[in-house]
């Protein structure tokens, strides 16, 4: 009996021993949060600096990729990429590990040599005058895309796009030859030479329009919605921070006399860049909607040029874009009201559009845009 008590209080000893040694490895149970991770500006020109900027809570390490390295777990870094760069942050604990990606476009970055597939583009070919009479000069104006060599008859060999003054004798047809590798792409323009021109000395005139820069380019929205960056760059979509771009073009047209008869007016948008992947209609992310141009006066690139009402140009509604070439008659709007011929008969200086997606973003942290580098705006009267 002595022997079997024995037993019982050694072995109740030992149960809470057992207990005791018990160990747990202690575990977060969460991942880390990422509160923050975008790049501002979002958009820079070549040689420019830009500033990511981070903050997380609950992690034992943060790092960036693209050789910045361990950082700590709240702060900004400036950085200047030589190309359009994405940016990966990776924050853990125990419990695993959260990651955040942003990007930065780089305007005027250099271009991958790309050996042609089709043939050249002639985006355009004007003259500012289809008449004159002997002695008189007329202006030639052209832009071409995708080509290696361009030639002009009777001028020679010219640049893919630019302007050059010259006086016919007779008249004569202009010749534009555009090729490259894939093949060969023309136009023509015939200038008539006479001895007096009917209905007055002046005849029908045309002039090529280029923005003015100081008043053409794009408002991004902050996040309080009343905040607005502007940018020299055309572009219309949005950012890596999912911030919403419009893009504005403004005109000089004081150069047209007021008495004048407008005919016709187009822009061309023909001259565009894509970055990401903008488009009317994609299941998930991706689907930023219809791409609208309007007709609206402002003074300042500001909150108000953003927000104000417009006039839609006359079919400046695109749910398939980008095109080539794009290129229509905006000199009425969609209701058709002659919006020019208002502008030139009321004495404004100025004919100004704004180019807007209608899905101000799409929510995927990704730059989709579209942008407008060579715009032109031809009108006739």
């Amino acid at each position: 009996m002595k022997k079997l008590v024995t037993l019982l209080l050694t072995l109740l000893l030992l149960v809470p021993a057992c207990n005791w040694n018990v160990a747990t490895t202690p575990k977060s149970a969460f991942v880390p949060k990422i509160l923050e991770f975008n790049a501002s500006p979002s958009v820079i020109s070549l040689g420019e600096a830009s500033y990511l900027r981070w903050s997380v809570s609950e992690a034992n390490s943060v790092s960036i990729d693209n050789g910045i390295g361990s950082v700590a777990l709240a702060g900004q870094i400036p950085v200047s990429p030589s190309t359009t760069t994405f940016y990966n942050l990776t924050a853990t604990n125990l419990a695993g590990e959260s990651t955040a990606r942003t990007q930065i476009i780089v305007q005027g970055a250099a271009a991958e040599p790309v050996t042609p597939t089709a043939t050249p583009n002639v985006v355009s070919f004007h003259a500012d005058r289809l008449l004159i009479t002997p002695g008189q000069y007329i202006t030639l104006s052209w832009e071409v895309a995708g080509a290696t060599g361009v030639t002009i008859s009777s001028i020679g060999q010219v640049n893919s796009s630019g302007t050059i003054t010259v006086q016919p004798m007779a008249t004569t047809t202009y010749l534009l030859t555009a090729t490259n590798s894939a093949g060969t792409a023309t136009a023509g323009i015939n200038i008539s030479v006479q001895a007096s021109i009917p209905g007055g000395t002046s005849g029908e005139r045309t002039v090529i329009l280029k923005p003015v820069p100081s008043e053409s380019g794009s408002l991004i929205r902050g996040a309080g919605y009343l905040d607005y960056s502007v940018y020299t760059t055309i572009c219309a979509g949005d950012t890596t921070s999912n911030a919403p771009s419009r893009a504005f073009l403004s005109f000089d047209i004081s150069s047209i006399p007021d008495n004048a008869v407008i005919k016709e007016a187009i822009l061309d948008l023909s001259n565009y860049s894509v970055i990401g992947s903008p488009s009317y209609m994609r299941s998930g992310f991706g689907n930023m909607g219809a791409l609208e141009v309007y007709h609206v006066e402002y003074t300042n690139l500001d909150s108000k040029a953003y927000t104000q009402e417009g006039e839609l140009t006359a079919n400046g509604t695109f749910t398939s874009y980008p095109m080539s070439p794009w290129a229509w008659d905006v000199k009425n709007s969609d209701s058709g009201q002659p919006v020019i011929q208002d502008l030139v008969q009321q004495g404004k200086s100025r004919c100004q559009f704004r180019i807007q997606l209608f899905t101000t973003t799409n929510w995927d942290s990704i730059a989709d845009m579209l942008c407008f580098d060579n715009v032109t705006l031809m009108i006739k009267y």
